[in-house]
């Protein structure tokens, strides 16, 4: 090597990495051209080479494509036992357009071996670092290299969909070459890049829909994609036409909801019945059996006895490790498990479906009908999701699978002697390693300990299939994919198909079956257990597992008066306890209050703890009549030397539901009581009495001693939560200034409770509102209300980002806030940002995403009117759902007001029939009803039409 040359390698060095993508580019072709001009690389062939073939490929870590080779490029003809895995080259890399394949490639030039006692300069090895690997058996070549191509595969799959597989894989390929890192990360490497094309592709379908075949955008994709991954084709044309699918759906879903119709036709059922099986009873038993009357047609417990069963089971989601305990339950990349148990003689009646039947890639109409049939077919359905399997190291899929048939075997119907065959869906490299039959053999024998009977007359078969083995395994799938919640199509249907809370279950499935194994021998709960056993999400209603569990107790409970007074003692020792969790004393003083023996009311605390709950719940479902809220107020009257906490919270319900009504004079009233406040001298000037009295708002602080009793009486977390209601009181009639100083004490009394996860989660929507005070007020500078902001949703714009792609309900009122902050004080540059994530945009139902929305297309309507029009027309769709109270609609009227003067005109009977219905159900709103009539032919800004009729955090 000259001199020269040397100094080129010492100077030129590139410290970059290229791809062969790159070179489609003319301009940068150049540049990486003359950055590898004159440079001279150390490199290995490929591990899996054949031995005795003149050309192949070699790799670098700073090369992300193989560099091809080829004897003639050689500067002295090798010889062909030097042409081996492994061997190493010191060379020059040149870029080549190879004809045959229409791509641009890496091609070796001034090839020469590199004698084993030969080592670079320092200054070479220290800017070109060596590839050093063992010299390996060709068979353990091959498999580390088919490996490494399977890391590549999964590291595309869409986000990460296929981090658990290649987790195993790098696991696996680092056991049989050690040295094989730097070769996983370029695989790795590869495997992004390819994730980014194809998702190039993906958007292009989305974008266009069926049509994206004929768009010049596609076709120029598809010919840039031939010339630098010519194998990537047949991936890129499934992912736009999965792209092409989802948007049909959507288009689908929002043409029904805008017609006034359900997003879906899937019926759920309509008529429940009994358990075929009961629960058996294992020998001495101090209770019934545990026998089920509002089951799902599609419980495992509501099918017939058949002598052979067929159980399919699917996943979907991407996140299946102890992380996955971080995510929502709504969360579409949580991990879920889906059973489906059909009789093999005739599968239920269940129609085969074409082979490889896969969700994904279905319209709205095949998934509706797929749904549909195993709806009315005689099949049981069964689902649970991840965060329900005890924390393990690594991967829980297996845990998963295992915990379905475990539930399966406790609640299928049995013949005297059943076959239950099992088939699972390949999942990667985890399958091919599972044993299967010891894993059978293992769960039968953990069935025999507590149901030796079902045990013994069971035989049971595990297996693994692909997606095309059966005709049913699409039906699985379909179930899957409306679980996932990744539409408002799919959750729709599941919520249609009455699935959720009575076959698909998210309570603790390991604890779920410890107390199911504990009742089937005839034991009682202590009160933790039962505490446990109601901490379920499943235990509001009996249509479940969790359900019937409860309903055995209570029939036990409700024939035997100290049974049932054991567990009142242990709700009155968790009243009396410095650890009180309100809505857990909510459910637990229901279901005494459900199975209450005869003569046994509820003492007057329980009492009024159940008036409350069931005003709480209420409030949530918008519900504005209560006929025991007298009752209450007595009660309050009563107790309220007796237990404040209590009375506090039942009146910070009775402030919601006044809140709700428009009634902000009766909220202030609701709280009077801890508002030491109320008793300051009013000040001068109508409306400030008016104000004084109504709210207890002075211009002075009070006393120190003023507040210390109502604070120690209710504690601390309940007097910031009444600081906090009387702030919104305030705002909601305009003084903001009383407002944000209320705000400040809620804020500074949770600041002082001891858990600080409380502290947390009751800070937060305190801070919300004290951010959307102070943009309100046009006193307070922009750098005021953006800190205010951020210390809610987080710093910007990373915050922005983040929020756009979500759909988490902890997410959705610090999207609401950012959203509103971004039109009402807009700032171009975070604007943009936001709108720089449109193609990632989410949603969900329920309040606020009407309002979300609607922000949305106001910050598109400058550029985008067409696209501003149809969503607030989505707002308006979403606030219309069947279950939305007059305030949300209220909501969605001025959505679809906004949308009428945005071009999409309002049919007159429509509007005044809705406007009509409000006026009646919101008396105190009708001026604010009015206002909205009147826009419909005197429109305005839409800015000041939200804050004419929707006041303070209503908008």
């Amino acid at each position: 090597m000259s001199d020269a040359t040397m100094t080129a390698v010492q100077t030129e060095q590139p410290e970059v990495t290229f791809w062969m993508q790159q070179l489609v580019d003319d301009a940068q072709r150049a540049a990486i051209a003359e950055q590898l001009a004159g440079v001279r690389w150390e490199m290995s062939i490929q591990p899996n080479h054949v031995a005795k073939n003149k050309y192949g490929f070699l790799r670098h870590p700073a090369f992300l494509d193989d560099v091809f080779f080829h004897s003639n490029g050689f500067t002295e003809k090798p010889a062909s036992t030097q042409l081996v895995a492994n061997a190493k080259l010191r060379l020059e890399v040149t870029v080549r357009f190879n004809e045959s394949k229409s791509c641009w490639t890496f091609v070796m030039d001034n090839g020469e071996f590199i004698n084993e006692e030969e080592q670079l300069p320092p200054s070479v090895a220290d800017s070109a670092p060596a590839v050093t690997t063992a010299v390996l058996d060709p068979k353990i070549a091959s498999q580390v290299q088919s490996k490494l191509d399977k890391i590549q595969y999964f590291t595309s799959w869409d986000g990460t969909s296929g981090d658990a597989q290649v987790s195993d894989l790098v696991e696996h390929c680092l056991e049989l070459d050690p040295t094989a890192q730097p070769r996983i990360d370029q695989a790795i490497a590869r495997g992004k890049a390819d994730q980014k094309l194809l998702e190039q592709f993906y958007d292009c379908g989305w974008k266009y829909g069926a049509n994206y075949v004929n768009k010049a955008e596609f076709q120029e994709l598809l010919t840039d994609l031939k010339k630098v991954r010519p194998g990537l084709i047949e991936a890129a044309n499934k992912k736009a036409d999965k792209g092409a699918v989802a948007e049909t759906r959507r288009v689908e879903s929002k043409t029904r909801l805008r017609a006034g119709k359900p997003l879906t036709r899937v019926r759920g059922p309509q008529l429940q019945i009994s358990a075929a099986t009961p629960l058996p009873s294992l020998g001495r038993s101090d209770l019934t059996a545990a026998v089920a009357t509002d089951l799902h047609p599609r419980d495992l417990r509501a099918l017939q006895q058949q002598s052979a069963w067929q159980l399919l089971i699917d996943e979907t989601g991407t996140h299946f490790t102890n992380e996955a305990n971080q995510l929502s339950l709504h969360n579409n990349m949580l991990g879920r498990f889906v059973g489906l148990l059909i009789p093999k003689a005739n599968a239920g009646g269940l129609p085969p479906l074409k082979t490889g039947w896969h969700a994904v890639s279905q319209d709205s109409s095949a998934i509706e009908t797929a749904v549909q049939n195993v709806l009315d077919a005689s099949v049981g359905v069964i689902g649970i999701n991840v965060q329900q399997l005890p924390e393990v190291r690594g991967d829980r899929w297996a845990l998963g699978v295992m915990r379905v048939i475990e539930l399966v075997l406790r609640f299928m119907p049995l013949n005297d002697t059943t076959k239950l065959e099992v088939l699972i869906e390949e999942r990667s490299s985890f399958v091919a390693k599972t044993q299967w039959p010891a894993v059978a053999a293992q769960l039968l024998s953990q069935l025999a300990d507590t149901h030796p009977h079902r045990a013994r007359h069971l035989k049971l078969d595990i297996g693994t299939i692909s997606k095309t083995d059966s005709p049913f395994n699409g039906y699985v799938d379909a179930v899957a994919y409306i679980s996932s919640g990744s539409s408002d199509f799919a959750r729709a249907c599941f919520k249609a198909s009455g699935l959720q809370g009575t076959c698909f279950l998210e309570g603790d499935a390991s604890d779920l079956s410890r107390k199911l194994d504990w009742l089937a021998r005839g034991q009682t709960l202590d009160g933790n257990d039962w505490s446990q056993l109601l901490a379920h999400p499943e235990a509001t209603t009996n249509a479940n597992i969790v359900g019937t569990l409860l309903a055995q107790l209570g029939s036990a409970a409700q024939a035997d008066p100290p049974l049932w007074q054991r567990y009142l003692d242990h709700v009155l020792g968790h009243l009396d306890s410095r650890n009180l969790d309100l809505p857990m004393l909510g459910r637990q003083v229901s279901w005494l209050q459900q199975w209450a023996p005869d003569n046994q009311p509820l003492p007057p605390t329980l009492r009024l703890l159940w008036l409350t709950t069931q005003l709480a719940h209420a409030n949530h479902q918008g519900q504005l009549e209560q006929p025991w809220r007298e009752e209450m107020r007595t009660l309050a009257d009563q107790l309220v030397e007796e237990d404040a906490r209590l009375v506090c919270r039942a009146e910070l319900n009775l402030a919601v539901t006044a809140t709700n009504c428009y009634d902000f004079a009766q909220a202030g009233a609701v709280l009077q009581r801890w508002n030491p406040r109320a008793s300051t001298p009013p000040p001068s000037g109508t409306f400030n009495r008016l104000l004084q009295r109504l709210l207890g708002t002075p211009t002075a602080a009070p006393a120190a001693e003023a507040l210390a009793l109502p604070k120690a009486t209710a504690g601390l977390r309940y007097w910031g939560q009444v600081r906090s209601s009387l702030g919104q009181h305030a705002a909601f009639t305009g003084d903001l200034t009383t407002a944000v100083q209320c705000f400040d004490e809620a804020l500074e009394s949770f600041a002082q409770l001891s858990d600080p996860a409380q502290a947390a989660r009751e800070s937060r929507q305190t801070r919300t509102y004290r951010a959307i005070a102070l943009m309100d007020d046009p006193s307070q500078t922009d750098a005021t209300v953006r800190e205010a902001v951020e210390a809610v949703i987080g710093e910007l714009p990373a915050a922005l980002t983040a929020l756009a792609q979500s759909n988490a309900s902890a997410d959705k009122y610090a999207h609401h806030l950012a959203l509103r902050w971004l039109v009402q004080r807009p700032d171009p540059t975070l604007v943009a940002a936001y709108l720089a994530q449109r193609s990632a945009w989410n949603q969900d139902e329920g309040h606020p995403w009407p309002l979300i929305l609607l922000y949305r297309g106001m910050l598109l309507h400058p550029t985008e009117p067409a696209a501003a029009r149809e969503l607030a027309l989505d707002g308006w769709g979403v606030a219309m759902a069947d279950d939305s109270g007059p305030t949300v609609r209220l909501i969605g009227a001025c959505c679809r007001v906004i949308a009428a003067r945005w071009g999409e005109a309002w049919e007159p009977t429509e509007a005044a029939l809705l406007l009509g219905l409000l006026e009646v159900e919101l008396p105190l709103a009708a001026e604010r009803v009015a206002r909205l009539r009147a826009e419909l032919t005197q429109p305005g800004e839409p800015l000041a039409l939200l804050q004419a009729v929707l006041p303070f955090n209503f908008r």
